[in-house]
């Protein structure tokens, strides 16, 4: 009897420590976050502004979280041209949102870290056209030239980098109806365009930070 007590004490400390080892292996793993939106959609802009910077200001000190945005959404089609030295694009809210799309992405091939074109990228979404977004969005110090950044969103080079992202979506997001599209660690959740900062704390952040709201349980 008590060679068999000793035998169930071994077997549970061992799956009890099997566990705590998976729990240790998840503690500290990156969160990877790719979202797609467009240049004019209200509620990508309303995201942006309202969930991603507010959350990448609270808790990109923990080192924890990449981030991947692709300025490209739902009704979008791009079409090569006749040559393939060119390409047209039409975009869900017309070619101002085309234009503002194309901007994003010349500024994300410039600044390829997204701590860098955050702030940039989520200034320009939402503005009226390319004009206002420059005048607004490349004033005071920064690594980017406004003309440079226009003269690559109307240019040949802006549309092939925004028409790229098409083949993306195809990759990663194929079943994209709606925008800002959001995936964390390559898979789409809904609750990440309501609360973004109490879902990545309750579901992905772990030990969680003194930043987080209080626990929610989804």
């Amino acid at each position: 009897m008590a060679i068999k007590s000793i035998f169930i004490f071994i077997s549970l400390l061992f799956i009890s420590n099997l566990s705590h080892g998976k729990e240790t292996e998840r503690n500290g793993e990156m969160v990877n976050i790719t979202a797609f939106g467009e240049g004019r959609c209200t509620d990508t802009s309303f995201w942006m502004k309202w969930h991603w910077l507010p959350m990448w200001r609270m808790l990109g000190s923990t080192g924890r979280i990449n981030f991947d945005y692709h300025p490209y959404g739902i009704k979008t089609t791009c079409v090569d041209s006749d040559d393939g030295d060119d390409v047209k694009c039409e975009c869900h809210h017309g070619e101002r949102e085309c234009l503002l799309n194309q901007l994003q992405a010349c500024v994300i091939e410039a600044l390829p870290n997204f701590e860098e074109y955050m702030e940039i990228v989520t200034c320009i979404q939402g503005k009226q056209n390319i004009t206002m977004a420059s005048e607004a969005c490349f004033e005071g110090p920064t690594k980017l030239d406004r003309t440079k950044m226009m003269e690559c969103a109307q240019s040949r080079h802006g549309r092939k980098l925004f028409s790229d992202q098409e083949n993306l979506v195809s990759q990663i997001a194929p079943e994209m109806d709606w925008v800002p599209w959001i995936l964390i660690n390559g898979k789409r959740y809904k609750e990440a365009e309501e609360d973004l900062w109490q879902f990545l704390c309750d579901k992905f952040i772990d030990p969680r930070p003194i930043h987080c709201p209080k626990k929610i349980v989804y």
